[in-house]
């Protein structure tokens, strides 16, 4: 049964993997930054500078306010672009998935 069932899982996956984590390598660094950067900037320029004028949202500042809205917002924003922009990337630009067929 063993011998049956590795003849039809094929390892070509391997190969895949090992470029996708070379790529992510690569481009960690630049995503991190965007990543933690844009929500900061956000919560820079609306905290304070909006917050200024705003005061007390129930009972508590409005950077604070602000905060675990624009944590939610940047961990969402962050999977659905990281899932729909590579998805696009390999089919239409690199034609990994038309190489994979």
């Amino acid at each position: 049964m063993k011998v049956l069932l590795h003849a039809f899982i094929s390892l070509r996956w391997i190969a895949v993997w090992r470029r996708n984590a070379r790529v992510w390598r690569r481009l960690a660094g630049p995503a991190l930054l965007g990543n933690i950067g844009e929500p900061l900037l956000y919560l820079l320029a609306l905290g304070y500078g909006l917050g200024s004028f705003v005061g007390e949202v129930e009972g508590m500042d409005y950077i604070t306010f602000l905060a675990s809205g624009f944590v939610c917002a940047s961990v969402m924003n962050t999977a659905s672009f990281e899932g729909v922009y590579s998805a696009y990337t390999r089919m239409a630009v690199q034609d990994t998935w038309t190489a994979m067929l």
